[in-house]
């Protein structure tokens, strides 16, 4: 971001609220198999969703 010019002014953590969303979809019939390490990743904390709203210096 900074090479860009721009500064985080707000960051939302919204991870919780992708999980449900790859629980469903590991159980939809256009699953694609990545569902369960992206489940994993999120539980376990390696993935994290995040929502960055920045401003440009």
């Amino acid at each position: 971001m900074a090479a860009n010019n721009l500064i985080p002014i707000n960051v939302i953590d919204l991870t919780a609220h992708t999980i449900p969303y790859w629980e469903l979809r590991a159980k939809s019939s256009v699953a694609t198999d990545i569902e369960d390490p992206f489940l994993t990743a999120y539980r376990e904390g390696s993935f994290h969703y995040l929502l960055i709203a920045a401003d440009r210096v």
